[in-house]
């Protein structure tokens, strides 16, 4: 299928679950409206330039500011599985908190040097997109959240394959697809490739 014809695909009963504004019909008008709703969120980012990423409360945050006028349930964790999780969505909470946690331990204990804090920005990437914690916009909203840790920790954010649209179908979305998989099985090269094209 190419880019063009998944734009122009009708959402379906599950995708138009939770939607707010009910005049959108096919993908590409959900993407350009969650593309504005997105705008507004950069927008609160530089009002409030936040100091502590690591915080799940600011995590919920973003994804409702990233998504609120979109979705009904923006910022609120899912409550079904999904096949692109191994987790359960009962323990979604749990692993939030988890994950906040373990990456700011090995925050502290890690060097202090630009290679340690990329590798962790990529590891805690990675475990938040697995955790898969909203029913929509994790890979927006874990992209994001990681550039904000980076810029928090002094680092300049990810590029993300060069700034190649990982939304639509294309090579760029194939390539994140497969650094994903291949960091699931422990081998995070491709994905610490990736975010540094």
């Amino acid at each position: 299928m190419s880019d063009v014809d998944d734009a122009h695909t009708p959402l379906d009963d599950e995708e138009r679950d939770g939607l707010i504004p009910a005049h959108l019909t096919t993908r590409r008008e959900l993407n350009e409206w969650e593309g504005l709703n997105i705008a507004q969120a950069y927008a609160w980012l530089a009002r409030r330039h936040p100091t502590d990423v690591l915080a799940v409360d600011f995590l919920r945050a973003l994804h409702q500011r990233m998504f609120g006028d979109t979705w009904a349930w923006a910022g609120k964790f899912r409550t079904s599985d999904k096949n692109i999780s191994p987790h359960a969505w009962p323990v979604v909470p749990m692993l939030m908190h988890d994950l906040v946690e373990n990456t700011r331990v090995r925050q502290v204990t890690s060097p202090r040097t630009d290679t340690a804090r990329d590798e962790l920005a990529v590891r805690f990437h990675h475990e938040l997109v697995r955790i898969h914690p909203w029913p929509n916009g994790n890979g927006r909203h874990s992209r994001l959240a990681t550039d904000l840790l980076l810029v928090q920790w002094g680092r300049p954010v990810f590029t993300w394959g060069a700034g190649a649209s990982l939304e639509t179908l294309g090579e760029a979305r194939g390539t994140y697809i497969r650094a994903l998989r291949s960091a699931d099985a422990g081998d995070y090269t491709l994905l610490r490739t990736f975010c540094r094209t």
